[in-house]
């Protein structure tokens, strides 16, 4: 009875160590570009003072600010005002390979009155059926705050030459007063950073 209450302790106590020295799963990591529009000698959409590439850098800034998930890991095609020709973005987004491509823009219309968010995927690539979830996505988690225009397919270079699902995202339109005050606000900025970054939060 002893020996038989000896090899049965002995046997849970090697369960045990086992159980132990067992590797913990490591929970899948999602990477994420943002490009942050234009830069440098490229200005983007210009109203007075205010400029497309620092408005987009700054809101991209704030999504790297505001995210706190470890396992979503975020990458940027410019961390800096500078140039970039576009077939470098592609370049350098193809070696990450990431799950996404988040391109932030700010458009701009002849009429005072256009505004609103619009959101846009590649035309004829292989990952449009993808990039057309992320896209639903994400303009669900604007919708109950902004003005959103459904998803658009487009020919951009972005979305046309990334090999990952992408999304091209124009926030707001810098030609129409009440989005420009709000785009160019540091209120404004972070709330759609923080939107931003609850969506990646969600994504597969």
């Amino acid at each position: 009875m002893k020996k038989h209450l000896i090899r049965n302790l002995a046997a849970m106590a090697v369960i045990v160590c086992f159980a132990f020295a067992l590797p913990e799963t490591e929970t899948q990591k999602i990477n994420v570009v943002i490009d942050a529009g234009h830069g440098g000698k490229d200005f983007g959409a210009k109203h007075d003072d205010f400029l497309e590439k620092d408005i987009v850098a700054s809101i991209a800034q704030k999504v790297k600010e505001l995210n706190d998930d470890k396992e979503v890991v975020i990458h940027f095609t410019r961390n800096e005002d500078e140039f970039q020709q576009l077939t470098d973005r592609v370049e350098t987004i193809n070696k990450i390979k990431p799950d996404l491509v988040l391109s932030l823009h700010i458009n701009m219309a002849n009429k005072s009155d256009k505004s609103g968010m619009e959101f846009f995927v590649g035309q004829d690539v292989a990952q449009n059926q993808k990039s057309k979830e992320y896209a639903a996505k994400l303009s669900n988690v604007m919708s109950d705050r902004f003005e959103v225009a459904p998803v658009k397919e487009a020919r951009f270079y972005i979305l046309k030459n990334t090999e990952a699902p992408g999304v091209l995202f124009e926030m707001g339109f810098l030609s129409n007063e009440n989005d420009r005050q709000y785009l160019t606000s540091q209120n404004g900025q972070k709330e759609i950073a923080s939107r931003i970054v609850n969506f990646l939060k969600e994504i597969e």
